[in-house]
């Protein structure tokens, strides 16, 4: 089998739009779900102001990391009486979302933010209509981004390279990853959509036909033969499932809250836009379509119109 490689453009906040290469060549990763790891970190924060009336229990934030990695997630969660709230972070603000015991948050950090400590501060409004804030500190670390290069023939850069038609297919995804669905549909521990080798990380700077490399791999990369079973990596509502001419065929599913996962290069789609999928429901099956040149699923998920390495949520690093 020839390993799946392709070239993708990502989105960088959803406000900057950064070249990205989808592929890579062989890897020894596996492709074996992995069980998450429990938060890393717990911290109650301060009110900044005190409940009056009716006593009511103080708000605490928690937290599933203190420390992240560059396009890596925390998930805030805020217990308590909590009616609405925001969380802001490098300077993005991100609506919190009802929970089953808390109202919270998956808050992305991309790949060119700054290393270092960063203020973490939840605005909230309680069930009384008392307003509050909840601080703490993030430390984003440093991640080594790969370098690779790929090489596409005449045909295939004049059309799907064209830069009308990718901006034609960053509108489409732009406009489903910035919408945030007020419930939560995820349920547990997060898994690998299907098992394969990783041929291309996500982050990887791309020299195409020979260029600087430049942007960022906006997915995971798994080789794999055409008409391999894909899986949901959890539960969540069918976004999109409708060929593109860059992806390929592709299904988007909405997690809720702010959160997607997005399934590219497929040869065969089993879902439709708006039907509900539980956490290993096959959604389709992975190919060879759109900008690729070999057999591989293209796997990505999306926090706050974030791009992020979805790896992450699988391997433990996000503490979740």
């Amino acid at each position: 089998m020839r390993v799946g490689r392709g070239w993708m453009w990502g989105l960088s906040s959803l406000a900057i739009l950064a070249t990205t290469a989808c592929g890579g060549g062989s890897s020894d990763d596996g492709g074996a779900i992995v069980t998450l790891v429990t938060p890393a970190g717990t911290r109650p924060g301060v009110a900044s102001a005190v409940p009056s009336g009716t006593p009511i229990p103080a708000p605490e934030l928690l937290l599933s990391a203190l420390e992240i990695f560059q396009s890596g997630a925390t998930l805030a969660s805020v217990t308590g009486q909590i009616a609405s709230g925001n969380v802001i972070f490098l300077g993005r603000t991100l609506p919190l979302t009802k929970g089953t015991q808390s109202m919270y948050a998956f808050v992305p950090t991309d790949t060119d933010d700054a290393p270092g400590p960063h203020p973490i501060r939840i605005d909230f409004t309680q069930a009384n209509g008392t307003k509050g804030t909840l601080n703490d500190t993030v430390t984003l670390l440093k991640t080594r981004w790969a370098v690779d290069s790929l090489t596409f023939n005449e045909s295939q850069t004049e059309t799907l390279l064209d830069p009308k038609v990718i901006a034609a297919e960053l509108a489409t995804l732009k406009a489903i990853y910035a919408k945030v669905t007020p419930e939560k549909l995820w349920v547990g521990a997060w898994q690998l959509p299907l098992d394969g080798p990783i041929t291309a990380r996500y982050g990887e700077q791309r020299s195409i036909n020979g260029s600087e490399p430049a942007g960022h791999h906006g997915g995971t990369d798994i080789g794999v033969p055409v008409g391999t079973p894909v899986r949901a990596t959890n539960r969540g509502r069918v976004a999109l499932a409708r060929p593109l001419q860059v992806r390929g065929s592709m299904v988007i599913i909405d997690h809720g809250g702010g959160l997607f996962s997005g399934y590219a290069h497929m040869s065969t789609l089993n879902v439709a836009e708006g039907q509900m999928v539980e956490a290993g429901d096959v959604i389709g099956m992975s190919g060879n379509t759109g900008l690729s040149t070999g057999a591989h699923l293209h796997w990505e998920m999306s926090a706050g119109g974030v791009l992020l390495d979805a790896l992450r949520f699988t391997d433990g690093t996000n503490g979740f």
